[in-house]
């Protein structure tokens, strides 16, 4: 019994060894590229190349997630065979309703650049009055208002134009979102979004802006709603790291 005992111990670290399982996704009519490939025991992600090729670390029981906004939602569970070969993952074709909106004859009045620069500085100054934390900084009277006003155009000048019909998710939802939710939680946010801490309610006020829809707040639309995140977290870090750089090009 003790030999046995010992021959499990031994064998027991390589079992459970991860290793990388590689594979296809297609649909009924070609490869998918840019799908998301998800091991939700890992928390890790992935997407799929050009030729709709991926690649992702797993163990044996993990449970991996493919999707992507034009497709419906696949799910498998690791087993040892899937490290035998290359998996072929076929996703059904959906229609993506996200985009559906309500026409009317009533045209959105245009965006006057001009009159909304005029009221910007002075909204910002206040705005950094009542809520310094979300700029990264305390309010000691030496903060650059000339940079945080491009930063904030920047941001407010993504915003997309999206029909009244659309209820989107406001800034303290989100708030609420990453501080109560299991999966969208700061560790989340910091690693896959690669959003910094000091930056995390200005990054909120930004998806915000976005007008996100609300319904994708709802458990059954949570990868949705992670794609979404995805792409307003590459737009972001680029406003805020040409921000910094020339902010960092000002004190120079």
């Amino acid at each position: 019994m003790y030999k046995l005992k010992s021959i499990i111990l031994i064998f027991f670290p390589i079992i459970m060894v991860s290793q990388n399982i590689t594979g296809k996704v297609y649909d009924s009519q070609t490869t998918v590229k840019g799908a998301t490939v998800y091991n939700t025991t890992k928390e890790q992600l992935n997407y799929t190349d050009e030729n709709g090729v991926f690649e992702i670390d797993a163990n044996i029981n993990d449970t991996l997630i493919f999707y992507s906004l034009f497709h419906s939602q696949k799910t498998l569970v690791v087993n040892k065979n899937h490290f035998k070969e290359v998996l072929v993952i076929e996703l059904k074709k959906t229609v993506n309703e996200l985009d559906e909106v309500l026409l009317n004859n009533t045209k959105p009045k245009p965006f006057n650049e001009k009159k909304q620069t005029i009221t910007l500085n002075e909204q910002i100054k206040n705005d950094i009055k009542s809520n310094p934390y979300k700029y990264g900084t305390q309010p000691n009277g030496s903060i650059d208002l000339i940079a945080i006003a491009g930063l904030i155009g920047k941001l407010f000048k993504k915003k997309k134009p999206k029909e009244s019909s659309i209820i989107p998710i406001s800034f303290k939802q989100f708030d609420s979102l990453f501080t109560n939710d299991t999966f969208f939680n700061y560790k989340l946010l910091n690693k896959d979004l690669k959003i910094p801490n000091d930056y995390k309610l200005l990054f909120f006020d930004y998806c915000e802006a976005q007008q996100i829809e609300k319904k994708l707040i709802l458990k059954e639309n949570q990868f949705l709603l992670l794609d979404e995140l995805l792409n307003c977290s590459n737009d972001f870090l680029v406003i805020l790291n040409d921000y910094k750089n020339n902010d960092s090009l000002i004190k120079n």
